[in-house]
């Protein structure tokens, strides 16, 4: 078995592959958009693929893959999806595809940061399916890893969809960065939250996570004091996404 280089994935066919081999073997319904909103995005351009092919056998085989989206008025790349397919885990593809995907996304974006979506350890058990999320700490802390200082949660993927609690936005290649600026974050956290949730809910995760970021600098934690951070828990009613403009329930 022979992997390649990670390379731009830019075709239909490639996309569903990702999505169908890579991506939902490797994340719950909840987290995972549909494979054809994921190829309509990359076709527009909003988000951005990279992966690794393997050959194996004369045959070829999408065997990782990392999902991008691109915030130019912040300056913000958010890492939707990485993931790397069952079987081909441990081997360094992960490490790899990252950095290849790092390298691009700064040469050509030039970013105030990278960052991603990570399941805090305390809050998130161990799977079969879908990984340890430990070992993803010590992962995201190998590419210079810190997490932003913020009650995060990942916005559900559509009006009235489920949320998911107790995430951190992990900012990679910090470096020696303790802060980022208040208002991108700010910015880029609103934008995000109205792009999934087709609006900005007016609840008390919504603002406790907006008011993290409303003052001149977010702090930066290292991923081994990660009691230090806020955690992003939901109540019953913080637990979805507001409902469509117009669904029984809405305001």
């Amino acid at each position: 078995m022979v992997a390649a280089a990670p390379r731009p994935l830019t075709t239909r066919a490639e996309i569903l592959a990702l999505h169908r081999d890579v991506l939902s073997p490797s994340f719950p319904p909840a987290e995972l958009t549909g494979a054809e909103e994921l190829w309509r995005d990359v076709e527009h351009g909003s988000l951005e693929a990279f992966g690794t092919v393997e050959e194996s056998d004369g045959e070829a085989r999408l065997v990782s893959g990392v999902v991008g989206a691109w915030f130019p008025t912040e300056r913000v790349l958010l890492v939707l999806y990485l993931a790397i397919a069952p079987g081909h885990r441990g081997g360094g593809v992960g490490g790899a595809l990252l950095s290849a995907a790092l390298d691009a996304w700064t040469s050509a974006h030039d970013p105030l940061a990278i960052v991603a979506e990570v399941e805090h350890p305390d809050h998130h058990a161990t799977s079969e399916a879908h990984g340890d999320p430990t070992a993803r700490v010590r992962f995201y802390a190998r590419h210079g890893g810190k997490a932003l200082a913020l009650p995060y949660f990942q916005p559900g993927v559509g009006p009235g969809a489920a949320r998911v609690p107790a995430l951190m936005l992990v900012v990679l290649r910090a470096d020696e960065r303790s802060a980022l600026p208040g208002l991108p974050v700010h910015a880029f956290l609103t934008n995000w939250l109205v792009a999934c949730e087709g609006s900005l809910a007016d609840d008390a995760a919504t603002r406790r996570l907006l008011d993290a970021a409303a003052g001149a600098e977010v702090p930066l934690v290292g991923l081994d004091a990660l009691d230090q951070l806020p955690v992003g828990t939901l109540s019953a009613g913080e637990a979805s996404a507001p409902p469509a403009p117009g669904a029984a329930g809405s305001r």
